[in-house]
């Protein structure tokens, strides 16, 4: 769960509920965990424990790296746990014809205009589903996925629970091929069909095309302290997610300043008489998802590797206590 900027092919949305084909048989993974496509959604898995019962739903977006990968790592664990554990695939980073094709051809290539609203289509699926509870629904999330989740959750009164580990408090501009001569331009989210407003990075053509020397930190903090007037707007408006949040951020974030952002979230929503469960760990940096033996997988992302195991190790019960507490699997 870390941020990457990435060149990106153009924007190619998932097939509709109308023309995917019905649902592959589960298929098995280790300790009994199955595997189920999802109608209408076919780089998404369902993990769940065999059985009757119906089981909360927890789903699980990845950040900028896109693909299955955070899907494929905490599916199987949280289904262990009792939930039914999704992994939703909503961009695949497309390169270039210069570059390896992507994973997942059938998803958008650039990070532009996600659609916040295809989590209202992807529950309506999983209502049908055997073993699923859809009226019990959290999000697990990280980096730009947090993004996603936050957005979401101000907008949906259904979502019970987020656990969001290096927030935004903004929406951000988006990334792509087609962003490249055409920079601030574009959002990275959008909503019913429109963009939502975002805040514009400064230097991210640079960065882009040197991402070695990119300091990704300061490509975000200098585009909001350029475009205070754009602050309101794109701010996501946690204060009307009535719901359970827990915030999990290391201020030493070398990709993007989630600790500043998750003492912002959290003091709208103390504004408004609504609680928040924050983590802040001073000497973390960005990729603080998992237990203690799980390696930090961007060496960009800033922190001691002994601030992020620490943090992690802390943080992993917590995160758990808190979907128990709140989804009562």
């Amino acid at each position: 769960m870390f941020l990457m900027i990435a060149a990106a092919a153009a924007l190619s949305m998932p097939a509709s509920a109308q023309d995917a084909p019905p649902p592959a048989p589960p298929t098995a993974v280790p300790a009994t965990v199955t595997e189920t496509a999802i109608a209408g959604f076919p780089r998404a898995r369902l993990y769940s424990l065999p059985g009757a019962a119906a089981r909360p739903v927890v789903v699980i977006l990845p950040g900028a790296e896109g693909g299955d990968g955070a899907g494929k790592r905490f599916g199987p664990v949280l289904a262990r746990l009792g939930y039914a554990a999704v992994s939703l695939p909503y961009y695949s980073p497309a390169w270039g014809p210069t570059m390896p094709p992507p994973e997942f051809p059938d998803l958008p290539g650039s990070f532009v205009d996600i659609r916040v609203d295809q989590l209202a289509t992807l529950r309506a699926a999983l209502a049908k589903m055997p073993g699923v509870d859809a009226g019990r629904f959290g999000l697990f999330a990280g980096s730009k996925g947090a993004e996603f989740a936050l957005i979401a959750a101000s907008r949906y009164d259904w979502i019970d629970a987020v656990v969001a580990y290096a927030p935004s408090d903004l929406v951000w501009e988006g990334w792509g091929l087609e962003t490249i001569k055409a920079e601030g331009t574009r959002s990275s989210f959008a909503a019913d069909g429109k963009a939502l407003p975002f805040m514009p990075y400064r230097g991210f053509t640079e960065g882009l095309l040197n991402p070695a020397k990119a300091d990704l930190r300061a490509i975000h903090e200098n585009g909001r302290a350029d475009h205070p007037e754009r602050e309101a707007a794109a701010r996501i408006p946690v204060e009307r997610y009535r719901g359970r949040l827990m915030l999990v951020a290391g201020d030493e974030d070398k990709l993007w300043n989630s600790g500043r952002m998750a003492r912002n979230i959290a003091a709208s929503r103390t504004k408004a008489g609504l609680g928040t469960e924050a983590l802040p760990y001073p000497e973390a940096g960005h990729d603080l998802g998992g237990g203690s033996a799980t390696p930090r997988v961007d060496p960009r992302g800033g922190g001691t590797p002994e601030a992020n195991a620490a943090a992690r190790a802390d943080a992993w019960p917590k995160a758990m206590t808190f979907l128990k507490d709140a989804l009562k699997p």
